[in-house]
């Protein structure tokens, strides 16, 4: 048997890849009881069948009758373990950080050998290769249903090589993405489909933290992809998400399986603008984001975030508006977190009433910072001092327990806690203290944030002191109920009650965000971390980003009152480290008519 330089060059490329892939197998070998087991009998299996022709056929033997078969499996080598890989990790017990580096490491050269050990085994293309073997390959005429079984095989292989490649794509290169929701309005709708760049950003392998550097820098005003930090990203979890980004993505985005306990669709991944940078402290009010930094302590303006932010959508161009669905200030479609009840807004009488509610906010939040709080406290006392003179002073029975400070209920039962402050003990003591407790801090010095609240809280309690005397002074006078509803004073002080209510409970956590990082016990300023953002969605009333939490919580709306009305609030801003990045978009390719470059 002559051995030829080729040939030589074939073994010892063979026999290292072989060596790789069997350390490989058993590295995969795992003790626990859940999918992790079945990683190494897959893999032990398939390297072995592998090293069965390529090693003990083709080298050994130097028999090319298994010739093709041998070229299959070692292409095949790489993803094989790839699959297998992901098993091991997919269990309930991970695997360290240094044993992912190991495995990565010997996968890559796996990778790298199986694409060039099989170009050596091509006949036709390298004559050179099969000098002097015992038994050379030979192409055997197929006919009838030998011919239709390699047809398919054919058809399979090719199959099986688009898995492989969409996999290796979606892992480490492009990842195709549907755009879910109407957070990015006007640069991205709902079904935009886009393709996002992820070999700059340092793509991992799946369930690691091993992969490629990024070497993307990141600024703000960057559009990018990351993970929602308020899904868990266990490894069961992270299992679903690759599995099926890969179906959604072999189906050409029509398959989504990445959904939750409940069977909805995860918002997850999430698309979104970076707002905040490293070494920064944030604040928005009124719409408006400023910053902080450590090099200097004062609150500067972000003009350059009004560039993206979108607040009033009757002011985006109209071939875009009028494929918006959700308009949160509508009268006819309701507020936008109660998705299932919102109905496509694109008519003129949506976007009139969308408009004009946008301006009744602005024109709010004008009133309230311009409310006098030296006049605020004057009125406070004198609405105590009006209702003390209306209290009984005779019999007043027991049992008189605090209301709800919560602001909605406050309002709803103001009739009734009208009538126990006057007709029981302590009603009087209690109604003096809420309506005052506030004023001994007003001179405070706070932030833009916490000012604000501040302010609204004060309004809350005016205005409900004052329909406490108001029905105080119908009780007493006898009036009828039936006339109270034609009360000029009451509906006036209603229509106030009502701008509070539907400011605070609707649009207070999505105009505004408290000094991010809070301070800490001290007072001194924090700052978000390195390699950690702060992302926000473009269209600011529809999104969920990473201001909020997902689910409502009670929360008084200052500190320096201790006895603050209270409301249901979803602020919760939070950074995210750039690990969780998983792209930037780059091109949109459907639909066509917005087809081009993000």
């Amino acid at each position: 048997m002559t051995s030829t330089k080729e040939f030589n060059r074939f073994k010892i490329i063979s026999i290292i890849n072989l060596s790789m892939a069997a350390l490989l197998s058993i590295l995969e070998l795992s003790f626990h009881a859940d999918i992790s087991l079945l990683a190494f009998p897959i893999s032990g299996c398939f390297t072995a069948a592998t090293v069965y022709l390529v090693f003990y056929l083709i080298i050994l033997k130097t028999d090319g009758s298994h010739i093709y078969a041998a070229i299959k499996f070692t292409e095949y080598l790489p993803y094989v373990h790839l699959i297998t890989f992901i098993l091991r990790r997919a269990g309930k017990t991970g695997t360290a950080f240094w044993y992912d580096v190991v495995t990565v490491v010997l996968w890559f050269i796996i990778w790298v050998l199986s694409y060039f050990s099989p170009k050596c085994l091509y006949a036709d293309k390298n004559k050179e290769v099969i000098k002097g073997w015992a038994i050379p390959p030979k192409k055997k005429k197929l006919h009838g249903i030998e011919k239709i079984i390699f047809e398919i095989a054919d058809w399979v292989d090719a199959a099986v090589w688009a898995v492989f490649t969409v996999l290796i794509f979606q892992i480490f290169l492009v990842q195709l993405y549907s755009i879910p929701s109407e957070s990015m309005v006007p640069t991205f709708l709902i079904k935009d489909h886009v393709f996002v760049s992820k070999i700059d950003c340092g793509p991992k392998f799946p369930l690691t933290d091993v992969g490629l550097p990024d070497f993307r820098k990141y600024k703000r005003g960057d559009t990018i992809v990351i993970r929602n930090p308020h899904y868990s990203h266990d490894r069961k979890e992270e299992v679903k998400t690759v599995t099926s980004q890969l179906v959604n993505m072999l189906t050409l985005m029509t398959v989504n399986l990445n959904k939750d306990a409940d069977g909805e669709l995860k918002a997850d991944p999430l698309v979104k603008r970076i707002a905040g940078e490293p070494g920064e402290q944030l604040v928005m009010q009124d719409g408006k984001l400023y910053r902080r930094t450590i090099q200097s302590d004062e609150w500067k303006l972000v003009d350059y975030d009004n560039k993206f932010a979108t607040w009033d959508l009757s002011s985006v161009d109209a071939s875009i508006r009028e494929k918006i669905q959700y308009y949160p200030f509508s009268s006819v479609s309701p507020i936008w977190r109660d998705r299932k009840q919102t109905v496509r807004a694109n008519t003129k009488e949506v976007v009139k009433s969308a408009s004009e509610n946008y301006q009744k906010m602005l024109d709010f939040e004008e009133e309230r910072r311009n409310y006098d709080l030296n006049l605020a406290a004057f009125q406070a006392k004198e609405i105590v001092r009006k209702f003390k003179k209306l209290a009984f002073t005779g019999n007043l029975i027991d049992g008189f327990e605090q209301p709800s400070l919560f602001e909605y209920n406050l309002f709803k039962n103001v009739q009734q806690i009208s009538t126990d402050l006057l007709s029981k003990k302590g009603g009087v003591e209690w109604f003096s203290s809420f309506m005052t407790s506030w004023i001994y801090s007003k001179d405070n010095a706070r932030d833009y944030y916490s000012e604000a609240n501040y302010r609204l809280n004060v309004m809350i309690k005016i205005t409900f002191g004052k329909l406490v005397v108001r029905y105080s002074e119908l009780f007493l006078n006898s009036s009828a109920s039936v006339s109270w509803q034609s009360d000029s004073e009451l509906y006036q002080l209603y229509e106030k009650a009502d701008i509070l209510n539907w400011y605070i409970q609707q649009l207070l956590d999505e105009r505004n965000m408290p000094v991010f990082p809070a301070n800490d016990s001290d007072g001194n300023p924090q700052y978000i971390p390195d390699n950690c953002y702060f992302m926000i969605g473009d269209n600011r009333f529809n999104s969920l980003d990473l201001r909020h939490r997902y689910e409502k919580i009670e929360e008084a709306l200052t500190k320096d009152d201790p006895q603050s009305v209270s409301y249901y609030s979803m602020m919760e801003p939070q950074f995210i480290n750039k690990k969780y990045i998983i792209g930037k978009p780059i091109f949109r390719f459907w639909p066509l008519n917005r087809f081009g470059k993000v």
